[in-house]
């Protein structure tokens, strides 16, 4: 086996969407620390990295050490660390605090987050993945603050979105099982 797979193999990762979001130009939220929620989100972790999958549209993504970053349709960007940021499109006149949003969601209101400014269409869903303590140590020290990768070229990767838009069909169904499948 090689590093990285043992490495991988000896940390013990949750995830979960929190998040589904569609949103009409001008808007914008800014996003905690995701260690602020650590302690509801996954108690049994250590560290959440976070990740937004854009579906539809796109968006900036503003973080204090790395600036702006674009992403569009298809693109994922990872937040190993879980830094505040922002994420908005256009000029919005207020930027919402997603942790009043993310309090709505852990009541158990899992319905789409919306926001009508009523131009260009953006869509997206974010969630985290919960590490222990030793993932920190063992791998994610070493990455930047964002990771941006576009999925829809390759078969994994709309394997990936596909699987990601089933769970959201299941957030919006009233099955049994719903919330521990997200």
């Amino acid at each position: 086996m090689d590093a990285l797979s043992e490495a991988l193999n000896a940390v013990r990762m949750t995830s979960a969407i929190f998040f589904n979001v569609r949103c009409t130009a001008p808007w914008g939220f800014a996003v905690p620390p995701l260690r602020d929620f650590a302690h509801v989100l996954a108690p049994a972790t250590q560290s959440l990295v976070g990740f937004c999958l854009v579906t539809e549209g796109k968006a900036r993504f503003r973080f204090e050490e790395v600036g702006e970053v674009l992403v569009s349709a298809g693109d994922v960007l990872i937040k190993p660390h879980g830094d505040p940021h922002t994420v908005m499109n256009g000029a919005p006149q207020e930027i919402i605090d997603s942790a009043l949003v993310l309090r709505r969601i852990l009541a158990g209101d899992l319905t789409t987050v919306r926001l009508d400014g009523g131009g260009e269409v953006t869509e997206f869903v974010c969630g985290y993945f919960g590490c222990e303590r030793h993932a920190a140590r063992l791998f994610l020290v070493g990455l930047p603050t964002m990771i941006k990768i576009n999925v829809r070229g390759d078969a994994a990767g709309q394997w990936l979105e596909s699987s990601i838009r089933h769970l959201l069909g299941e957030a919006g169904s009233e099955r049994a099982g719903r919330t521990a499948l997200l």
